[in-house]
């Protein structure tokens, strides 16, 4: 019984306490990552369900910046999405071999020089990409006819026997 009067008290206390350290005037704050996923994995899940609103805009903040190791630049507006790591970065850290993934676009770029595909391949790839375009227009159109019947389905068969 001592234990539950002890639960509020504790979850009072998590709603009190800044989640993040306060930023000094002028200043961001300092969420001490730039990852994410890194961010959230630090904060209990009790803490979250308390401050759902820190954490979105938390979250909205590190999203926004470069994801470059101590890089506080914002990205929202001009920023490149590497292809290879997929993590979005400032134009200073843009380039690959800037943030670490020269050795791997290297190695993938000295691939296709030395393997290339033959051009018979990449037709067939662009058929095969084509033709699942056109089945999944047909599908959508196929539920979306049923949709419609399904919704207006006696009012549907009154008026075709009415132009008959």
């Amino acid at each position: 019984m001592a234990a539950d009067p002890k639960k509020p008290s504790t979850l009072k206390e998590a709603d009190e306490t800044p989640l993040f350290p306060p930023a000094k005037p002028g200043k961001r704050v300092d969420y001490g990552t730039n990852n994410t996923l890194e961010l959230l994995e630090r904060i209990p899940s009790q803490v979250v369900d308390l401050k759902l609103d820190d954490v979105l805009t938390a979250v909205k903040e590190v999203d926004n910046l470069c994801d470059y190791p101590r890089c506080k630049t914002k990205t929202s507006l001009m920023g490149q999405d590497c292809q290879h790591c997929k993590k979005r970065f400032c134009f200073k850290h843009g380039l690959p071999e800037v943030h670490g993934c020269g050795e791997e676009i290297k190695r993938d770029e000295r691939k296709k020089f030395l393997h290339p595909k033959p051009a018979k391949t990449i037709r067939q790839e662009e058929d095969v990409k084509n033709a699942k375009k056109r089945l999944d227009a047909k599908l959508k159109d196929m539920q979306v006819g049923r949709m419609q019947k399904a919704t207006g389905g006696g009012s549907g068969g009154s008026k075709k026997k009415k132009g008959k």
